[in-house]
């Protein structure tokens, strides 16, 4: 079956792409991108993604020509080429600053790829390890955006890789813990919530931000946000991590400590957010 992408505005076939191997996002990651579901056709906080992928690029100095309508009416008809319409999808947003080589460049123009892949990713509880890298610091580099450049994630996850984990525990530079290389992590002790706080140079994820407000306003409970040492993690009654594509999903192992992953409060959260997003698709 033949897979489209939109490529600056146009749909067309995926083999059909043509991009100069001098691209500056290859040569330089010199670009950003976002990536989210697609539920049968309708989205959750599509507008929240848009907004974040128009900063990111506006953040570069690379200019966006188009709104969130039309933003939207191009992911529906790529959904539609790729017969996804009716079927949960993963959509992929990608941009590039056009220009040449060399790090100084006046150019803000840019090169759009968007694509659409079947959701097949499975919501089985993960494992994470301990790793030598660190995120990289809110001072050194703006966190609240998803940059091309990758590697520090590459690396992080390289390493989970030959510790046998799915994903990664990454802490701060002085040592606090951040994120994993896809999620915002939370954890649960002695039923009361702990995330780190949005300081420890974490990617503040919009599942992240929707979930500490109805876990707030719905039933009552406060998350206890705060620069926190690994070792508190490995004291916690059960542990999960949240992203905009596999919502909510329980951890059931840090390096050799396990956790419970039937824990009451993970099925309390994860209703409150399922309720939330059938309400909330647009």
């Amino acid at each position: 079956m033949k897979e489209y992408v939109i490529f600056n505005g146009n749909l067309i076939q995926k083999d059909e792409v043509l991009i100069s191997p001098d691209n500056r996002g290859m040569m330089y990651g010199d670009g950003c991108f976002d990536t989210f579901r697609a539920y049968k056709g309708t989205f959750l906080h599509l507008e929240d993604h848009f907004n974040r992928t128009k900063a990111a690029a506006e953040f570069l100095g690379i200019k966006v020509v188009f709104d969130l309508d039309g933003f939207k009416a191009k992911i529906i008809e790529l959904l539609e080429a790729n017969n996804l319409l009716n079927e949960d999808a993963i959509v992929r947003v990608q941009c590039w600053r056009d220009g040449r080589r060399g790090y100084f460049t006046r150019s803000d123009e840019a090169n759009w790829y968007t694509t659409s892949v079947p959701y097949s990713i499975s919501k089985a509880p993960i494992s994470l390890a301990t790793v030598n890298v660190n995120t990289i610091p809110f001072e050194a580099l703006d966190r609240r955006f998803k940059f091309s450049n990758g590697i520090n994630y590459i690396l992080a996850a390289k390493e989970a890789r030959e510790k046998e984990a799915d994903d990664v525990l990454m802490c701060t530079v002085d040592g606090k813990i951040s994120e994993t290389t896809i999620a915002n992590i939370f954890w649960i002790k002695d039923n009361k919530l702990y995330t780190p706080a949005l300081n420890c140079d974490l990617f503040p994820g919009i599942t992240r931000k929707v979930l500490i407000g109805l876990i707030h306003e719905i039933i009552g409970l406060e998350i206890n946000e705060g620069e926190f040492d690994p070792k508190e993690i490995l004291k916690a009654d059960a542990v999960f991590v949240t992203n905009s594509i596999r919502e909510i999903v329980s951890v059931y192992r840090i390096d050799e400590t396990k956790f419970d992953i039937t824990h009451h409060l993970i099925s309390v959260v994860e209703k409150l957010y399922s309720n939330y997003k059938n309400s909330n698709l647009n």
